[in-house]
């Protein structure tokens, strides 16, 4: 085989893994390290999906207004009430023991109602899951910035694309992924394996292992992310795109309009490239698996020979006698 057709062979799918395998690897690295900060509506409804915050927003709780209290250099009498006599306090001793004497044997009978104990307990329960561990909350409970996981913005980006909420004047946005991925475990589950993915299939394609599976993965969250962000919104949330799947921008021309868009097109090509061409001569696949009769870099083209043989003139037979030129170098 020449020598350039192994270099084709060879540098373009290890080009592509280094790309990807780089690109992938920090975006997964960074969902799980990196943190940015979030505030009101998005603090909200990353808290109601169960990613924060940790802590429950903090219960106001009134303070009592103090009673005013006579100076102690007042002259003024303080009056006092009579003395009970010691008979009625007796009697009044005799009347509590016998009412508290009554609750314990109306406490001890039994009732039509057993199970009234057991919900007295779960309201009791559920008053204090409303008061520290709600699962709704409003972009008031939230007025500071508070650091989240880069993790919490895929989730944040799921919940919105299934439930995206109303517009400006009260009207709904149309969602563009199934409304179940909004509630709880979904979004969260989600940011997880999208992470978990970009993570590993980044290691596995620099290491060119298992690197059609990996490049599939990839293949995935770029079509994924297309959607979500580019071509979702503009064919069913936006009136006003070009050629209808195109997002609207003012100046489509200027240089940084359509920068993340070409960027997650280029990501998904070079994905689907390395699915077809595999680690190439470069990468552990190449010394785990064995390569196919057909590979052209070890074998060499099996339809070489035929076509040599195929092109070739025919034999002539010749007598002894024939003294003609023959027409077969």
């Amino acid at each position: 085989m020449r020598l350039r057709d192994q270099v084709a062979l060879t540098l373009p799918s290890l080009f592509l893994r280094l790309i990807l395998g780089i690109t992938f690897l920090w975006a997964g690295t960074g969902k799980l390290v990196g943190t940015y900060s979030v505030v009101g509506d998005d603090a909200a409804r990353l808290a109601n999906i169960g990613i924060m915050p940790t802590t429950p927003p903090p219960v106001t709780i009134p303070e009592k207004t103090p009673q005013p209290t006579e100076s102690s250099e007042s002259t003024e009498p303080v009056p006092t009430e009579p003395a009970t006599p010691a008979s009625d306090l007796d009697e009044q001793a005799n009347d509590i023991i016998e009412m508290i004497e009554d609750q314990l044997e109306s406490s001890n009978a039994p009732t039509d109602e057993p199970e009234a104990s057991d919900q007295a307990d779960e309201q009791k329960v559920r008053f204090q899951s409303v008061q520290y561990a709600s699962t709704t909350y409003s972009a008031s409970d939230f007025p500071e910035p508070m650091q989240v996981k880069g993790l919490s913005s895929i989730a944040l980006m799921i919940s919105k694309a299934a439930d995206p909420g109303l517009t400006a004047d009260s009207n709904p946005i149309n969602p563009i992924m199934p409304a179940a991925l909004a509630s709880k475990p979904w979004p969260k589950l989600m940011a997880w394996t999208v992470a978990i993915t970009e993570l590993v299939a980044g290691v596995f394609l620099l290491l060119g292992f298992l690197t059609r599976i990996s490049a599939l993965g990839t293949l995935s969250i770029m079509l994924v992310a297309l959607w979500m962000t580019q071509f979702g919104p503009a064919v069913i949330q936006s009136n006003n795109a070009f050629f209808g799947f195109i997002p609207f921008a003012d100046n489509p021309w200027a240089p940084g309009t359509y920068t993340h868009l070409f960027w997650q097109l280029a990501l998904l090509a070079m994905s689907g490239a390395v699915f077809f061409l595999g680690s190439g001569a470069i990468g552990v696949d190449r010394l785990l698996f064995r390569p196919s009769p057909r590979d052209p870099y070890f074998h060499g083209d099996p339809k070489a020979s035929k076509i040599k043989s195929d092109h070739s003139p025919p034999a002539v037979n010749r007598s002894e006698f024939d003294r003609t030129p023959n027409p077969t170098p």
